[in-house]
């Protein structure tokens, strides 16, 4: 009987599961390389590339990727340089070699040839930063000694010619197992995940590393292209619409070794090129409806639009299982199979989900929290609303303002996973006049100014008397705020810099600067910053506050998000050097790398 009963309960799992994840979670099946993106485009196996060469593909032209090429602005500067893999040094063929610029929408996309060279043509000047990766090695932007490591981009200029692009690619770690249910038999078509800790906005998070995999009719997973490190292994399942699951049978989001909550989750150690094997059963839940009204604060009925619910645990959440429902013309929605726990159900209508920042005057927001048990929740009334509004005037501390053809204020969502859809930036061009109006803005949000000359930076961003230019501005129901005021200053700090190591000029390191006072170190802040050194082996950093002193000191290495965690800020206190300055002072300093 338990055999037949195991088999039954096979059957209902792989007949009655399937997947429904959103596209911005998860990637295709199988790991891709840590840290960088799904690779898109490029040449696949059996196809050859035209160009110089011999026996193989000559380096591609270094295309748009995502769009084709003419989409996107065109210079004169040139990209060289050659992947190979780290412990060998043989080429790495049809590694793909990615290029970022900002103001280029779509970057640039290469694969290495037969000898592991490329080459990207045609590159606008600007400051690009550049990946290479492929399937089995650890992805690696281009300076980076250690996986994660924050390294500056490349600085082009008109018709430059860029050599000794070169990568070293190590072997990528693998981790492998089977997903089981709760009688212990294989299931199919999970999606399974890697995880990593690290600092998000100043918080610590659970964040996806490369791209998932999905469980075959074993059970069987494996997430290749890790570098070393401590990872958390994570299942979703899916359940199948209520209606052909009688007893409403599902699956919670599940951490290795088998557990609901991430603060319980077990840490997998990789080395380099190490392999590890980890089974685990997903947690067993009674899946419930959950369903109600939208309404809208300002009167006529939503005419469609988007539920969704979000994790109400907000920083310790590491998994995500999109849950959610559409509006119906008269407001009513309904939301199938969620799975026990805290939530906040939030709503939006009109305005669409676009991608880029801007003002919605049609799109309306609302949310409650909600607590989801063993039983369906009915009743819920969802009220939305237009969002507050800001608007303020931009002004120079000298009077004359500089020029605002290009200037622009963001209000920009923080802890945007706790905000409505993900939160939306919603931005504003600034008038000759200095005026900027910001609308259909939630929760917390933090103000930002793009464009100004290189000159000049944000002096101070005042709303109501009050400064919130390292804080965020909290925003409720559809108040309308018409007291901003940011000030600007061409009385910028400098703070100029070399560091030693082993009592020679060190040439590759990063440099953190942070306010001695720790009060000023959460996020979002100008108060702690951080810089990489040039070739030359110099720093630079423009624009601290005056009038605070500060502890600079130059490590070896810095991860992505470091030097928001206050407990690496405090482990340098001891060996940092003290610095402060005055409105508009420039300063020179030693500093001795510190080896991690």
């Amino acid at each position: 009987m338990p055999a037949a009963r195991s088999r039954k309960r096979q059957t209902l799992v792989a007949a009655s599961i399937v997947l429904a994840l959103t596209a911005e979670a998860f990637g295709q099946r199988g790991a891709g390389p840590t840290g960088g993106q799904t690779p898109l485009g490029g040449q696949g196996p059996g196809q050859r590339a035209g160009g110089p060469g011999g026996g193989g593909a000559g380096p591609p032209g270094g295309r748009a990727f995502g769009r084709g090429r003419g989409d996107g602005p065109t210079g004169t500067a040139l990209i060289r340089g050659r992947v190979t893999t780290q412990d060998t040094g043989a080429p790495v063929r049809r590694a793909q070699v990615r290029a970022t610029a900002g103001g280029v929408p779509f970057g640039r996309l290469a694969t290495t040839d037969a000898n592991g060279q490329f080459e990207l043509r045609d590159l606008p000047s600007g400051q690009w930063s550049l990946t290479a990766s492929k399937p089995g090695f650890v992805s690696q932007r281009l300076g980076q000694r250690r996986p994660f490591e924050t390294v500056a981009a490349v600085q082009l200029t008109d018709g430059q010619q860029l050599s000794g692009a070169n990568f070293a690619l190590p072997r990528g770690g693998a981790i492998t197992g089977r997903v089981l249910d709760d009688f212990g038999d294989p299931v199919a078509n999970a999606r399974v995940q890697v995880l990593r800790s690290r600092m998000v906005e100043g918080r610590r998070r659970l964040t996806q590393v490369g791209n998932s995999d999905e469980t075959d009719d074993t059970g069987a997973f494996r997430l290749y292209g890790l570098a070393p490190g401590d990872y958390f292994v994570a299942a979703t399942l899916r359940a199948a619409p209520q209606d052909s699951s009688p007893d409403r049978a599902g699956y919670a989001p599940t951490y290795f070794p088998g557990t609901g909550s991430a603060g319980e989750a077990q840490r997998v150690r990789l080395g380099l090129g190490e392999e590890q094997s980890v089974s685990f059963s997903l947690l067993p839940v009674r899946t419930v409806r959950i369903s109600g009204t939208v309404v809208s604060a300002t009167g006529p009925a939503p005419s469609g639009g988007t539920v969704a619910l979000l994790s109400a645990e907000g920083d310790d959440v590491g998994i995500v299982m999109p849950t959610g429902g559409q509006i119906q013309a008269n407001g009513a929605f309904t939301i199938s199979n969620a799975v026990p726990g805290s939530y906040v159900l939030t709503a939006r209508t009109g305005g669409g989900r676009g991608a880029g920042p801007r003002n919605n005057t049609d799109a309306e927001v609302g949310s409650v929290p909600l607590v989801v048990g063993g039983d369906d929740v009915t009743g819920i009334t969802v009220v939305t609303t237009m969002g507050a509004s800001l608007e303020g005037v931009v002004v120079a501390d000298t009077g004359a303002r500089p020029p605002l053809d290009n200037v622009r204020v963001t209000a920009r969502p923080l802890r945007a996973s706790a905000q409505p859809f993900g939160g939306r930036a919603s931005q504003s061009p600034v008038a000759a006049n200095g005026v900027f109006t910001l609308s259909s803005l939630v929760g917390v949000v933090g103000l930002r100014v793009d464009g100004l000359p290189q000159a000049w930076l944000v002096k101070s961003i005042v709303v109501g008397g009050r400064d919130v230019t390292d804080t965020g501005l909290e925003l409720k129901g559809t108040e309308q705020v018409t007291s901003a005021r940011i000030t600007v200053t061409d009385k910028v700090t400098e703070l100029n810099g070399t560091a030693t190591l082993g009592g020679a000029t060190a040439r590759d390191y990063s440099v953190v600067v942070f306010a001695e006072d720790e009060a000023r170190w959460p996020f979002p802040t100008r108060f702690v910053r951080t810089a990489q050194s040039n070739q030359q082996g110099t720093f630079t950093l423009r624009g601290l506050p005056p009038g605070t002193r500060y502890l600079a000191a130059a490590v070896d290495s810095i991860e992505e998000g470091e030097a928001q965690d206050p407990e690496f800020l405090s482990a340098l206190r001891e060996r940092a050097s003290s610095v402060s300055f005055r409105e508009g002072e420039a300063k020179t300093i030693e500093l001795r790398v510190i080896e991690r």
